[in-house]
């Protein structure tokens, strides 16, 4: 059975605050949980082993190639899900364009169940992270831009290469393809899959030169759940094929460090010209001191807490001679599943009151400008140990325990705080065909093999759900 997570010292100004009076008792955070097995029928398993016979690694390849040409950067995701509305239409299935604006809309697709049984929610995101041009991306990815950065996609043995060919377009192949298998089988399903391929799930604000300023940030999803699109469970898929139930929230913050401009040829200046610049390096050299302990003092079960300074703006490139009265520093600060928003700024709140008085003379001010939450679910919830035994049927694991896997902040942590039981399925070893130009983290090169077992394992989940009642699943309603 699960264990609590041992508790953990915290300093004392820390266990003297309300807000942080619950770290004392972490809550109940296994990295590790048992398996419930629940026999799939004769019937149950033929229905899956045939929707699994319409996957194929080619046709995942192909349809990766298709959507990654198509320009869908935030915001702008009407042409490539309404080609998902179109595929989806072609074989049947019940599919419509949701539109949020003339530029941006969801893709959503739905078969009906007889309605004994419940609703699934499948759905990712599926704009890409970056505009694939430096125009657009500044010198994020290198100048020139990386390959894997750009259109059109490129294909070397089983993995494909380009703009967000992984992480989003590779999602959205694995989900398209699992809706066409199940169509393909006719399985008289019991309870409704309502299936979104989602715009608008960047975790980013609007560029400056953008004048909607409410295109990102889950506002697909927000979309959706607003307008019925809905469940009594969800599948949330990033890329990989192995099953999560907590994610953690995503602040941002911007810090202002401020001072007097100088101008540099001044041979009498001694009153440090730098001093703004100088002030800004400290800031960032304890931001990166306290990551460490940030990740030690609030880590538990598969949750690793992060927080990076990623950003900064400062000065004039084109009047180098004056130093700047401001810079400023941006920030990306994740708190853990169960922890909110505003507990997580007066974590920081304290970390840069600390760093003031730790230089005398420093100013700066700072702000939240992004909070998402995050969230968890009960890992014995029907739709979590579902998916597990769906993940290790496609691997052949028969093991009485499962590992969680690690996530980042994505768009199921709104699924869970809006009452949906949500099994995340991402995570998977790392592309064993990466060109070896390719190097560190990137959203772009998706390998075929695993958006095949994503789409069995969530095919898996499905079936074993839908073809039961309401009851069957633990609902009570």
């Amino acid at each position: 059975m699960a264990t609590k997570t041992k508790t953990k010292s915290r300093p004392a100004s820390m266990q003297s605050a309300n807000y942080h009076a619950y770290l004392d008792n972490w809550p109940e955070a296994p990295k590790t949980v048992r398996v419930r097995q629940v026999p799939l029928s004769a019937q149950q398993r033929q229905w899956i082993e045939q929707a699994w016979s319409y996957l194929d690694v080619k046709k995942a390849i192909d349809l990766d190639v298709d959507i990654t040409n198509i320009y869908s950067p935030t915001g702008y995701e009407k042409e490539v899900n309404t080609y998902v509305v179109d595929y989806w239409k072609r074989l049947g299935v019940d599919a419509f364009y949701q539109e949020m604006d003339p530029m941006q809309g969801n893709a959503i697709g739905r078969i009906k169940g007889d309605g004994s049984g419940p609703t699934i929610l499948l759905c990712c995101p599926i704009d890409t992270h970056w505009r694939g041009n430096i125009k657009g991306d500044g010198l994020q990815w290198g100048d020139p831009m990386r390959r894997d950065n750009l259109r059109p996609a490129q294909v070397e043995g089983q993995t494909v290469i380009g703009l967000g060919s992984n992480n989003d377009k590779g999602l959205a192949v694995a989900i398209m393809m699992a809706v066409e298998a199940l169509q393909k089988a006719g399985i008289p399903f019991k309870g409704t899959l309502n299936a979104a391929t989602l715009a608008g799930g960047a975790p980013a604000t609007s560029p400056d030169d953008e004048p909607r300023k409410n295109i990102s940030l889950t506002a697909g999803l927000f979309h959706a759940l607003t307008r019925g699109i809905t469940g009594d469970y969800a599948l949330f898929h990033k890329p990989g094929y192995h099953v999560s139930w907590e994610e953690p929230g995503m602040n941002y913050y911007r810090i202002r460090v401020k001072g007097d401009p100088m101008y540099m040829a001044n041979e009498s200046n001694k009153q440090m010209a730098y001093r703004v610049i100088q002030d800004t390096a400290r800031i960032l050299q304890e931001i990166d001191a306290w990551s460490e302990t940030y990740r030690q003092q609030y880590a538990a079960g598969a949750f690793r807490p992060a927080i990076s300074a990623n950003g900064i703006r400062a000065g004039r490139p084109d009047k180098p001679n004056w130093s700047p009265a401001i810079s400023e520093i941006f920030l990306d600060m994740r708190p853990a599943p169960w922890m909110s928003p505003m507990e997580a700024k007066y974590i920081f709140d304290e970390f840069m009151n600390g760093v003031l008085r730790k230089y005398p003379g420093m100013q700066a001010e700072w702000e939240m400008y992004t909070a998402m939450p995050g969230g968890r679910t009960d890992p014995d919830n029907w739709i979590i140990q579902s998916s597990i035994r769906g993940a290790q049927a496609v691997e052949g694991d028969k093991s009485e325990t499962y590992e969680g896997r690690g996530a980042g902040q994505t768009e199921a942590g709104v699924l869970r705080t809006w009452g949906l039981p949500t099994a995340r399925i991402s995570g998977s070893p790392p592309n064993p065909e990466m060109p070896k130009d390719i190097r560190g983290f990137t959203m772009s090169g998706t390998y075929g093999p695993y958006v095949v077992k994503a789409a069995q394992t969530m095919i898996y989940a499905i079936v074993d759900t839908l073809t039961r009642t309401r009851e069957e699943t633990g609902l009570t309603y």
